[in-house]
């Protein structure tokens, strides 16, 4: 009897480290029918920004013992387009076990280096890109949450190596 329950443990605590999934890609495209392009990620807070086609989306990952798991839970998606100009996404989130977070993105074939977001205080948060996205704590200074962001924000501007303006969000 002392073998056998022995043997269940083993083979309970093997199937435990079997789920997951190698690659952040791989556990995230488990959760969908089409490609997905993983383009930024925030390893501190485990947070996964990925392309489904044309809609971006923010999601939150578990990576233990050397595996990833994502579902879609706690993922943010959305489309966005411009009348003018590139096509430049800001938007606020919360995240449990993670906070409030600020990300986003900009529709265009120049490279962007860093994104810029202005607030009414007058103070400026940089953030450095990472294809053509980015995702990032609120600034100490913003004593609000994700719901209030937006009655913060004067602009955003996404800018390239030389310090030009490829495009700004209003």
């Amino acid at each position: 009897m002392k073998k056998i329950t022995i043997f269940i443990l083993i083979l309970f605590t093997l199937s435990g480290c079997n789920k997951g999934f190698e690659s952040l890609e791989e556990a995230v495209q488990s959760q969908w029918k089409t490609p997905i392009k993983i383009v930024n990620q925030d390893e501190d807070h485990q947070l996964v920004y990925y392309l489904d086609q044309t809609q971006h989306i923010l999601g939150t990952y578990q990576y233990e013992n050397g595996k990833y798991r994502y579902d879609n839970e706690q993922s943010v998606g959305t489309e966005f387009e411009s009348e003018s100009g590139s096509p430049f996404l800001l938007s606020a989130n919360h995240f449990d076990d993670v906070g409030d977070i600020i990300h986003g993105a900009i529709k265009t074939e120049q490279d962007v280096d860093r994104f810029v977001i202005e607030y009414i205080s007058g103070k400026e948060q940089e953030i450095k890109a990472t294809n053509n996205t980015f995702i990032t704590e609120f600034p100490s200074y913003l004593s609000i949450g994700a719901d209030q962001f937006f009655s913060e924000v004067k602009n955003a501007y996404a800018y390239d190596i030389n310090n030009e303006v490829i495009g700004s969000w209003k």
